[in-house]
Order: structure tokens, then C-alpha cells, then sequence
């Protein structure tokens, strides 16, 4: 049954947050599911308590992560602030995956047979104003001549319906033959097989929709980033791996020719 009322109150947050627009470094890096966050309207989607910090609700690890490599490199950050269960900001709306009805083979109540005015109401509500912020923050750049390297920061669960999966990193991408590439050869140098092309998923614009539309389909040199939640379980674990990958992505800009690093500790913001 669709609502007949905004999904969002007038007091909670725009699905939409940014950090460091105004940053100097060639990358943008993105967040799509960072956040857990329901609106008291949706009244938990029908789950438990118990599901509600579930990896299948956002991505752990994944904001923190992309705030400290956004923090090394002086780069701007866009977050999308909702659980990816409402409606996923890294679909196509018209995708079957964009709203879930199972979380890992747990079913989520409130988005069993959804109407089709429900989901228009949560695609206006929580897809569009995420995807709007991150269109007008990547307009403002090419309006100063900023130069943009695109990268969205996700992480995946070590075990998926029983399947161990043992890589550290995947490196995602459908056509972008630079950035991606570049990246790939910086971390398998570094770490061999631990970091993997399309693992544990593939790219392409069913099964993604950021770095297609946002980033390839303007032409940036682009690439998704996974990491496996269980490295990224302590702050200092999150260091750790944000250093690591933050100057992997310098190293990749170097190889396309393009200036970008890394800030030292008393600038971080």
C-alpha cells in the first residue's frame, strides 16, 4: 500500500550530504550507501532490531573509509545518508534490485509488493535528491575547469550465502579503459591477488548506476572501489586501509598523467 504522505519528514536530513566541495584534489569520491538511516514513516521496513545494522541495510565500513580517503587527498565526498533498502541509490529506478525485497534471504516486510506509486515516491524522495547533489557538484567542477577523477567507495561481507570470499579488493568498472586499469595494476603490484577486477561483483548499468551515468557517461576516468567490511572493523584498521588505497589512487592518477596527492597529517581536515 503506497504512502499518501512524504516519506520524509520535514525534519530529517536530505538523502544528500557533501563534504569538502570546495577541495583542491583531482578526485570526487562517493558513497552511495553510507547510511542506515530510516525515516520514521517506513517504521523499519517491518524488520527487527536485530537486522537493522545488518550489512545488507548499508555498507559497514564504507563511509568512514571514503571520509579518510577524502580527507588524504583534500577531495570532496557525496554520501547518500538512507539505508540502501529503501530504495538503492546505486540502481536504476526501473532495475527489479531497486528496492529489495530480501536483505541476504531476509525478507523486508515493507518492501514486498510495492506499488508502483510507492516506488516513484521513494525514487523522488531518496534516489533524486542524491543523485541531483552529486550531478550538481560534478557541473560546478566542470564549470571552474577542475579536472575530476571519479571514485565510489562500497564495501562487501567475507561471506556471502556461505561462499568465503578471500580478495581484500575488487575493482570495479564497465568501460572506463583508464582510471580503473590503473588502479587494478597499482594494487595487485602491491597486493596480488587480494585485489581482483569485478569482484566480487561485475559492472554494468543493471547492476550499477553511479559510475556509468555519473562518471562514464561524461567521459571522467572512473572507478568503483570494494573492500572487504571485516578490514574495516576499527578506526585503525579504516587507516590504515584509506592510506593505502589514497595513495594507490595518486599512483593511478600519475600513470594517466594526472597530479594528485596526498596531504599531510596537520592539513587533513
Amino acid at each position: 500500500m503506497s504512502h499518501q504522505y512524504p516519506i520524509l519528514a520535514a525534519s530529517e536530513p536530505s538523502p544528500f550530504g557533501s563534504e569538502n566541495e570546495n577541495g583542491t584534489s583531482p578526485f570526487v569520491i562517493v558513497c552511495e550507501h553510507a547510511g542506515y538511516r530510516l525515516p520514521a514513516s517506513l517504521n523499519a521496513l517491518g524488520l527487527g532490531d536485530e537486522d537493522l545494522m545488518r550489512h545488507f541495510m548499508w555498507d559497514i565500513g564504507a563511509l568512514d573509509l571514503a571520509r579518510a580517503i577524502a580527507q588524504r587527498l583534500d577531495a570532496p565526498l557525496a554520501m547518500q545518508r538512507y539505508s540502501r533498502m529503501i530504495c538503492d541509490c546505486n540502481r536504476h529506478w526501473e532495475a527489479s534490485s531497486f528496492i529489495p525485497d530480501n536483505g541476504e534471504g531476509i525478507p523486508v516486510p515493507a518492501n514486498i509488493d510495492v506499488t508502483d506509486a510507492e516506488r516513484e515516491q521513494r525514487k523522488a524522495e531518496i534516489w533524486q535528491p542524491f543523485h541531483d547533489g552529486v550531478a550538481a557538484m560534478l557541473d560546478r567542477r566542470e564549470a571552474r575547469g577542475q579536472k575530476t577523477l571519479f571514485v565510489t567507495i562500497h564495501s562487501f561481507t567475507p561471506v556471502f550465502f556461505g561462499k568465503q570470499r578471500h580478495m581484500d579488493y575488487g575493482v570495479l568498472y564497465d568501460r572506463d579503459d583508464t582510471l580503473s586499469p590503473a588502479l587494478l595494476e597499482v594494487l595487485q603490484a602491491r597486493h596480488g591477488e587480494k585485489a581482483l577486477a569485478n569482484q566480487p561483483y561485475s559492472m554494468d548499468r543493471d547492476s550499477d548506476y553511479t559510475v556509468p551515468v555519473h562518471g562514464e557517461d561524461r567521459g571522467l576516468d572512473s572507478v568503483e572501489i570494494e573492500v572487504r567490511n571485516d578490514l574495516l572493523s576499527d578506526a585503525t584498521q579504516i587507516e590504515a586501509r584509506a592510506e593505502d588505497l589514497a595513495s594507490a589512487l595518486c599512483d593511478a592518477a600519475a600513470m594517466l598523467g594526472v597530479a594528485a596527492g596526498m596531504v599531510s597529517e596537520g592539513e587533513k581536515a
